[in-house]
């Protein structure tokens, strides 16, 4: 769900929000050989954060953990979009372009964490986490709240080596729940999850195609309706809904790259009817196609 206002990645009420220096990460990595596997570099909680949005272009030297307790998100990894719900963990790789903000309605409550360290990669191959598969289904967890805020608490403490240590230990143990979570679903899930994903990218890659769940079923090899049941458990919404939503990001680049009238966008997007995907779009982003190119900054043609 692209999203043209200003960027906004802190000030929310209620806001825990801990950044550990630059100089002290370089130090940190290079002089403490307890702290270069694994070093918590930030960590914070934002509830219900309306108009929460990030851009980072070049991405980050951090890999970051968001934790989606409550609400709903979204996030665009390497142009391809994907929905975070409640319960979900978005798991973004250092160094990969990325958007991400909260749902304009029905706005996030998140418990994050930014991790560096030479350990950092094994970490998420342990946890299946990729590009191309940035979020998973963890549910409600207590414990994990818990060990994210003893991340902060201890962040809060300073930068001296023993609240660093202890952060870390504790972002660790958040790593190693969420691990378990990924080996309790069991290699049968694993691969039905596998399964909705690529019908994930065909679908992204014919947008303005008319929808057919038994074909979809069938690149899944799944029945229609334990198909249907899994990509709802996956994504938190129907295929038709999913469809809308990758419609609606696409609608958002070609109204703010192009000068396409509103009418040609809607036929390009596989819409018949123009008002029909006007009324699609104002429930999405809550505001006509019309308006939201009037808001939007021009970008430079791709």
């Amino acid at each position: 769900m692209v999203d043209t206002r200003a960027e906004k990645g802190s000030g929310f009420d209620g806001e825990h929000r801990v950044i550990v220096p630059e100089r002290v990460l370089a130090s940190a990595l290079r002089e403490q050989p307890l702290l270069r596997g694994l070093l918590a570099a930030g960590a914070g909680y934002f509830p219900k954060a309306a108009g929460h949005l990030r851009r980072r272009s070049a991405g980050t030297d951090q890999t970051i953990l968001i934790y989606c307790v409550k609400g709903n998100g979204w996030c665009e990894l390497e142009g391809r979009l994907h929905t975070v719900r409640s319960g979900d963990l978005l798991v973004l790789p250092a160094r990969a372009p990325h958007t991400y903000g909260a749902h304009p309605s029905d706005p996030w409550t998140i418990h994050w964490a930014h991790l560096a360290g030479n350990l950092t990669g094994a970490y998420l191959e342990q946890l299946g986490a990729s590009v191309q598969r940035p979020t998973l289904p963890i549910g409600e967890d207590l414990q994990l709240t818990l060990l994210f805020n003893e991340v902060v608490r201890n962040l809060e403490r300073g930068c001296s080596f023993p609240s660093l240590l202890h952060a870390s230990h504790a972002l660790a143990h958040v790593l190693a729940l969420l691990i378990e979570h990924r080996h309790a679903r069991g290699p049968e899930n694993s691969d039905v999850v596998q399964k909705v994903a690529q019908c994930i990218v065909y679908m992204s890659q014919h947008v303005s195609e008319p929808l057919r769940i038994t074909a979809l079923a069938a690149l899944a090899n799944l029945s229609p309706a334990h198909f249907t049941a899994s990509f709802k458990a996956q994504t938190g919404c129907s295929p038709r809904d999913y469809l809308h939503l990758l419609r609606i990001h696409e609608a958002c680049k070609l109204l703010q790259r192009t000068a396409l009238p509103v009418k040609n966008i809607a036929a390009q997007l596989g819409y018949q009817d123009q008002f029909h995907f006007s009324r699609q779009f104002k429930a999405f982003q809550g505001i006509s196609p019309s308006q939201y190119r009037g808001a939007a900054p021009r970008e430079a043609q791709p």
